[in-house]
C-alpha cells in the first residue's frame, strides 16, 4: 500500500469529516422508530472507596458485545455521583446508569467526557433522558467536533460495527466546558482537571481524585494499538510524564484494566520507540514501509507491545502516523 493510501486509511476515523454534515442530525429529542435490544449487564469493578469502572473485556465493537468496547468509569461523591465517560450508546448509558445503582443510590449530578471518540460519549443520551437539566462537560473542541460532523459519523461507524446494535442512540452534546486546571469540589471529593497538550486527541481531558490518588486517563494511555490519527506522538510522551507527576496510586484507563503508573511507562515508551525512530530511519531516507520491520524488531515491540490487541494490523499505520509528524515537525 502507498504511503498516501495509508496515512488515508490511518485518518479515516475521525479526520476529514467534510460532507457528514449533509447526514440527517441526530440530536437529542429526535423521534426515532426503533431502538435496539438493551445492553446486558456488565459488573463494576472498584478500585478505591470513590473510583469505580466498568470494565470492557472487548478491545473492539462487535455485533456481540454490543458496541461495548470502553471502560465507562464514575466517583461516588457525598453529593453525588460523577460519570467519567458514557460508553457507546443509548443502551451502554442505561446499562451504567443500572450499575452505579449496584453501588450507590445517589444520583448523577455530572459527566466529564475525556475525548470525542464516540465510545466515550455517545452514551450521553442516556444520561440526558434521565436528566435534561444534567451538567455533561468536556473540552470545547470536543463540543465542535461532535458538532461539525463528528456525532454523526460516530452514529454511524458504531451502527455498522454493532450490526445496527446501538439504534435508537442520538448525537447528545456536552453542555458545559472545561479547559484543564479547574478543580471541583462534590461535598467530601476533590477533582482536578488537567489537559497537558496534544496526546491521543487534542483536547483529552484526564481527571484526578485527589483524596483517593486515582487518575482517569481516557484514552491518553492504553496497553492497545487502535488509533493514532488524532493525536501525537511528541505529545503523548509528555503527557504521560506529567500524568506521573500527579503522583497517583492507581489510573483508570478508557480501554484495560487499571493500573498503576506502569500504563504510563509503557504508553511513553511505546510512543517513544515508534517515534524517534521514524525520526532517524526519517533521516536516513527510508520510507514507513522500510521503517516497519526495524520497528517491529525493537526490543520493547517484540516482548511487551506485541502482545498487546491491534498490533498487528495496526502497528503500520501508528508508523504512518508517525512519519507525517515528523514531517510536520520539520517545517
Amino acid at each position: 500500500m502507498k504511503r498516501r493510501e495509508l496515512l488515508k486509511s490511518a485518518f479515516g476515523l475521525t479526520a476529514g469529516l467534510v460532507g457528514m454534515s449533509a447526514l440527517k442530525p441526530l440530536y437529542a429529542n429526535t423521534d426515532l422508530e426503533f431502538k435496539a435490544d438493551p445492553m446486558y449487564d456488565v459488573p463494576v469493578t472498584k478500585v478505591s472507596d470513590r473510583c469505580y469502572y466498568i470494565l470492557a473485556k472487548d478491545p473492539e465493537p462487535t455485533p456481540e458485545n454490543h458496541a461495548f468496547f470502553n471502560n465507562p468509569g464514575f466517583i461516588v461523591t457525598s453529593e453525588g455521583v460523577v460519570v467519567i465517560d458514557t460508553g457507546s450508546s443509548v443502551q451502554i448509558g442505561e446499562m451504567v446508569l443500572r450499575q452505579i445503582k449496584t453501588v450507590t443510590d445517589k444520583p448523577v449530578i455530572a459527566v466529564i467526557n475525556t475525548h470525542y471518540h464516540g465510545d466515550h460519549w455517545l452514551g450521553n443520551h442516556a444520561f440526558i433522558a434521565q436528566n435534561p437539566k444534567l451538567d455533561i462537560y468536556s473540552h470545547q473542541a470536543t463540543i465542535d467536533n461532535i458538532k461539525n460532523g463528528g456525532g454523526e459519523f460516530w452514529v454511524g461507524f458504531m451502527q455498522r460495527m454493532s450490526n445496527n446494535g446501538i439504534s435508537g442512540t442520538v448525537v447528545t452534546p456536552p453542555n458545559k466546558t472545561l479547559e484543564g486546571g479547574e478543580i471541583l469540589t462534590f461535598g467530601d471529593t476533590t477533582v482536578k482537571v488537567h489537559q497537558f497538550g496534544k496526546a491521543h486527541t487534542e483536547c483529552d481531558l484526564i481527571v484526578e481524585v485527589v483524596e483517593d490518588k486515582v487518575a482517569f486517563l481516557g484514552d491518553t494511555a492504553m496497553r492497545r494499538v487502535a488509533n493514532m490519527a488524532d493525536g501525537s506522538f511528541p505529545g503523548t510522551i509528555e503527557t504521560m510524564k506529567k500524568a506521573k507527576e500527579l503522583g497517583c496510586d492507581q489510573y483508570i484507563l478508557g480501554h484495560g484494566p487499571h493500573d498503576g503508573k506502569a500504563i504510563c511507562d509503557d504508553m511513553q515508551t511505546f510512543c517513544e520507540v515508534i517515534y524517534n525512530n521514524a525520526v532517524k530511519y526519517y533521516d536516513e531516507g527510508l520510507s514507513d514501509f522500510e521503517m516497519k520491520p526495524k520497528i517491529m524488531d525493537e526490543p520493547f515491540m517484540k516482548e511487551v507491545a506485541s502482545t498487546w490487541p491491534g498490533y498487528e494490523h495496526t502497528i503500520g499505520k501508528f508508523i504512518a502516523v508517525a512519519v507525517a509528524e515528523v514531517e510536520k515537525n520539520m517545517f
